[in-house]
């Protein structure tokens, strides 16, 4: 699926929101200035202001107010992978050092904080109340999911816990995108609640997607990263795995996972463990079945190039290969 296909519909308008993008990137002062560069080069694909802008156009013509919201949230998206990398003391991003690993925690986390308030500053702009409603709630959802896998950490959660975790965590900053680039543009409630199911769907998948690159051979190191079970997390695809095997066997994996037990051989028994009981293959299923529900939700839109954009975004989501 080729990425810049999915852009041609709103190139215009994409061109646009990284104008404007831009200005939140520059800075006086010189250490600001500095991290924010760094970050800067540590741009990914942007799916969410790409999926944002879309969403918009399928109701109606995208305008000033949209192009702030798609600018706010891919600031904020930014602004929660600094805290994320603190948080993780995770040193690298995208292939290159983090904002923490480069300067330190309290630079990366005043950065992020600084990219938090242009987010609000952006949505301000707007002029509309319920554009900042949505900001509001999007931080008290995604602080709750925070919360909610800290909760479950090194313990397994049920297959509803996780979708619970990933609707929280991931999917909640498509739908919250989606539901404000409506409302930009003054879009239907039908329209809204619609394209509200398909940015949860899409989340899900992209979030599941993310999960089982977890437990596929890296390129580099010929085995799985695994990095996910190292902090505790027990993702889709080893929840199935340990579904599929004795209560006694799973106890131990998790008594080894709470006393930080990570020896080569419980890398390979996990990753072993995961591909025998078809952990991928039912990850991958599950994907499949929310990709299927993502498509119904947008139905009630007649066909049209943007559609196809969208329906195009939610292949490529599965079909990516980082």
């Amino acid at each position: 699926m080729n990425y810049e296909l999915i852009k041609a519909p709103i190139i215009a308008e994409f061109a646009l929101f990284q104008q404007f993008l831009d200005s939140a990137f520059s800075a006086e002062e010189q250490l600001l200035k500095k991290v924010l560069d760094h970050v800067r080069t540590q741009k990914g694909k942007q799916v969410r202001p790409v999926f944002t802008l879309l969403c918009a156009k399928l109701c109606a013509a995208p305008n000033n107010k949209t192009i702030n919201v798609a600018a706010a949230y891919e600031l904020l998206h930014t602004a929660s992978l600094i805290h994320d990398d603190v948080v993780d003391n995770t040193m690298e991003r995208r292939g290159q050092p983090s904002a923490n690993a480069l300067f330190d925690n309290r630079t990366a986390v005043l950065v992020g904080d600084y990219l938090l308030s242009k987010s609000m500053q952006f949505i301000a702009e707007t002029g509309e109340t319920e554009l900042y409603a949505q900001l509001a709630l999007l931080g008290n959802i995604l602080t709750r999911g925070e919360l909610l896998q800290l909760q479950h950490s090194y313990s397994i959660p049920t297959e509803e816990d996780y979708i619970e975790i990933i609707k929280k965590k991931t999917a909640v900053l498509f739908t919250i995108s989606a539901e404000s680039a409506a409302i930009s543009v003054g879009a239907t409630v039908e329209q809204r609640e619609a394209l509200r199911q398909f940015a949860e769907y899409l989340g899900i998948c992209f979030q599941i997607k993310d999960d089982i690159f977890d437990y596929t051979p890296n390129a580099q190191i010929g085995k799985p990263t695994l990095n996910d079970i190292r902090e505790g997390k027990f993702t889709l695809p080893l929840i199935h795995a340990l579904e599929s095997i004795h209560a006694n066997e799973a106890s131990l994996i998790l008594d080894a996972v709470k006393k930080r037990q990570f020896t080569e051989d419980f890398f390979y028994n996990i990753g072993s463990l995961v591909a025998r009981t078809g952990g991928i293959e039912y990850a991958e299923q599950r994907m499949a079945y929310y990709k299927v529900e993502a498509e119904k939700a947008l139905s009630i839109f007649s066909d049209s190039e943007i559609k196809q954009a969208l329906l195009n975004l939610l292949e490529f989501t599965i079909q990516r290969k980082k």
